[in-house]
């Protein structure tokens, strides 16, 4: 896998995927930045949040579980001091669907997070990551 990364001006960049994708990183105005893309540590959380609903939507579509919605809020917190790394994140996945069987979730985010993620098989030693879930019929 492999990306690239190209200034645009001050701190704006742009990053681009090999799979032909491409995403604005700013930083705050504070750095210089305009605040016109996503700051590199929310890329991070955006990264695990996705990678762990791709996983979850794929386990529970084997489960034959009828899902309509799927939202992973993710609260995080930075050490104070450089390098300003997470501390901790933690996941609340909100699953929404008809008779969703709530063992099947519980097991599909388990299975996410503690088996399948690779974005958080990278965190997890480095950072305390907590995880819940909610069954929205």
């Amino acid at each position: 896998m492999k990306t690239r990364i190209k200034y645009i001006e001050n701190v704006c960049l742009m990053g681009e995927s090999e799979s032909g994708h491409s995403v604005i990183i700013d930083g705050s105005p504070e750095i210089g930045g305009r605040n016109l893309g996503v700051r590199p540590m929310e890329m991070i959380l955006m990264g695990l949040g996705g990678c762990t609903t791709m996983d979850i939507l794929t386990i529970l579509r084997k489960k034959r579980q009828n899902i309509t919605d799927c939202v992973i809020e993710i609260d995080s917190q930075r050490q104070d001091t450089i390098p300003k790394s997470f501390s901790k994140i933690h996941l609340n996945f909100i699953i929404t669907g008809d008779n969703l069987n709530e063992k099947h979730v519980q097991q599909a985010v388990k299975l996410s997070v503690e088996k399948y993620c690779s974005v958080y098989a990278m965190l997890k030693n480095s950072v305390e990551i907590s995880y819940d879930y909610e069954i929205n019929a």
